[in-house]
């Protein structure tokens, strides 16, 4: 029933046989082979699937992370609140070096990134563009597709730049390694090492119309910012995505929210925009979903509805936080993970994980009126009601209105 999705890594490792960093890989499957995808469309996948779906504390750990960019990716700005401490760019080797890319690559610089060439052999380009190599922090150098005269005229070349680190990629044997050490390399990667090894995690399925109506809603001049949060909540996937945005990007701010809207106010429009966008390229190449974890994220949409709904009656003003802890309340379910797997993940205030845990708060109660109604447990219908003092009529109508709600936006997006 899981929507699985997977990462490759490969470590890389310094002199001493340390773990400096991973590459990370696109991988569309637990088969340790790249597919055939387009380096754009593998690229979103990779970051999408490493800090919002799997956890970039999951997939790498406290290191760094060697992630491959296309030049059209490098212009756009895609990866703003990534960490630069944790992220490092890796140039592909066919990337054309203009001046435009370079300005961009300043501009990139300028936030703390740093830049790595991929499969650098010696280029025309990059004698006519020398400037390019004050901006490189790496240059890697494949041990099996470039022989040693080759790498000897690289060794010369780079050493005049002593603030770049070489790194030897493809070593498969002792004696590559000893010859990449000898030769002045900083770091090593390849299957004398490791191969690499595929880290698999749980996406939420969502849909394409609801990322396209979004961000339709988004470009519209003055978008109204209560319609945005209304599209966003209605999908669970990029509700959990957009938390867990804030949770991981590099924003540098208080990350605790109890509200959509308030995610969406912390972020700020222009780049929920670009969120978006990933989002929906990455949605495009996505694998189809599981039809019983779409139930569970139907369920969960009626159950956030019921759970706002009650709140609201009973006098409640923090009624946006009981809709979050009905929306997340089958999420250990859907991810297949414990409480204390996800919660690390996404910034619940303190009443919203607690009551997600099973602590008892004042969220509980309510939570568990929610389900019963699900379930037409009447006893357990009886005994919540009373303590909330709500009518059998008002639950029923709201029983009803949960679920209306949860089905209008795929009419709406129909309808548009």
């Amino acid at each position: 029933m899981e929507v699985n999705v997977f990462v490759g890594r490969q470590p890389i490792l310094d002199r001493e046989g340390q773990i400096f960093g991973y590459e990370l890989l696109y991988r569309n499957s637990e088969e340790n082979r790249f597919p055939a995808v387009n380096p754009e469309s593998a690229t979103l996948q990779v970051l999408m699937n490493s800090f919002l779906s799997i956890g970039i504390d999951n997939v790498a750990e406290s290191y760094k992370s060697f992630i491959n960019f296309s030049g059209e990716l490098l212009i756009e700005d895609i990866f703003s609140r990534l960490s630069p401490a944790r992220v490092i760019i890796e140039i592909l080797e066919d990337v054309e070096i203009t001046s435009i890319l370079i300005h961009r690559m300043k501009e990139i610089k300028q936030h703390g990134y740093q830049f790595a060439l991929d499969d650098f052999i010696m280029q025309d380009q990059y004698a006519q563009h020398t400037e390019l190599f004050a901006l490189i922090d790496y240059v890697k150098v494949d041990f099996l597709a470039v022989n040693e005269a080759e790498r000897k005229n690289i060794e010369v070349f780079i050493k005049k730049y002593p603030h770049i680190r070489m790194v030897a990629e493809k070593i498969e044997t002792e004696a590559q390694f000893m010859e990449a050490k000898a030769s002045g390399y900083d770091l090593f990667q390849g299957y004398f090492f490791a191969k690499p090894e595929i880290i698999k995690g749980v996406d939420i399925p969502s849909t394409l119309s609801s990322h396209s109506y979004i961000l339709h809603k988004l470009s519209e001049e003055d978008a109204d910012i209560d319609e945005v949060v209304e599209l966003i909540v209605h999908d669970m996937s990029i509700t959990y995505k957009l938390l867990r945005f804030i949770n991981t990007m590099h924003f540098g701010v208080p990350k605790k929210v109890g509200s959509v809207k308030q995610a969406v106010i912390l972020i700020g429009f222009e780049h929920l925009k670009k969120w978006m966008r990933i989002l929906l390229v990455h949605h495009i190449g996505e694998h189809s979903s599981s039809g019983q974890v779409k139930a569970l994220v139907s369920f969960s949409l009626t159950r956030a509805r019921m759970c706002e709904l009650i709140a609201k009656r009973i006098g409640k003003e923090n009624s946006d936080e009981y809709f979050f802890v009905g929306m997340f309340s089958l999420m250990d379910v859907i991810m297949n993970k414990s409480w204390d797997d996800i919660l690390p993940l996404i910034p619940f205030s303190e009443s919203i994980a607690n009551t997600l845990k099973g602590e008892e708060t004042e969220m509980t109660t309510v939570l568990q009126l929610a389900i019963a109604t699900e379930k037409l447990d009447w006893s357990q219908i009886r005994k919540y009601r009373a303590q909330l003092e709500i009518s059998e009529k008002e639950l029923s109508e709201f029983s009803r209105m949960s679920i209306r709600w949860a089905q209008q936006l795929d009419e709406s997006y129909v309808e548009a």
